[in-house]
């Protein structure tokens, strides 16, 4: 399954009708038309009464490249950041706490995207970068128009003893470490898909 978030909405690709049917609150449809999926995507955006939308296709990969059609595309990458004791990297920008990421600039690698949007954002360098994790997709839409964002997310470990300091000039305001023990609290004010990546500790 593809998951991809709108605000606290999902948009979800699936080649299972039952794993689908298992969330209450899904409205379901079985994708047999490709001139279909626009006017679907369509419809979920324009619809804030639809807490989940699935599509159901045979070929989610394909189905994939359909909705991208229906947004601009623009790719990313950031960072899980871990110390020894256990405590992650967070930041806080627009009233949420989320995960240092950015996005890529042209002829960079993802990993080299994250490993930059890290030390940009939070102001320590010297990170380990491990294996890839996941990728999340989520939509924004401005005045001009929606926009399906992929980040690819990066396990990093840092072992200085830098104090994190947060990029004021991209809005924000706190760059901070937390323990396990203080996840729990700030969750609520996670996105959808950064929630998805702290899956991942």
């Amino acid at each position: 399954m593809i998951k991809i978030f709108f605000n606290d909405r999902l948009l979800a690709l699936s080649d299972n009708w039952t794993e689908s049917a298992a969330d209450a609150n899904a409205i379901m449809h079985k994708v047999t038309k490709k001139s279909d999926i626009a006017a679907l995507v369509t419809a979920f955006l324009e619809t804030a009464q639809w807490p989940a939308l699935y599509l159901i296709s045979d070929d989610i990969q394909a189905l994939l490249e359909e909705v991208k059609k229906s947004f601009t595309y623009v790719e990313a990458a950031g960072g899980l950041v871990c110390k020894p004791t256990g405590e992650v990297l967070m930041i806080y920008r627009n009233n949420r706490w989320d995960l240092p990421k950015g996005h890529r600039e042209a002829g960079e690698l993802p990993e080299e995207t994250a490993l930059r949007e890290v030390e940009e954002e939070c102001g320590i360098t010297g990170l380990q970068l491990f294996h890839r994790i996941t990728a999340t997709y989520h939509i924004y839409c401005d005045s001009e128009c929606a926009t399906l964002k992929r980040t690819d997310w990066y396990a990093m470990r840092y072992t200085g003893s830098l104090m994190p300091t947060p990029q004021t000039a991209e809005g924000i305001t706190h760059a901070e470490w937390k323990s396990m023990d203080e996840l729990p609290a700030i969750l609520p004010t996670v996105y959808c898909s950064i929630y998805e990546v702290l899956r991942y500790l």
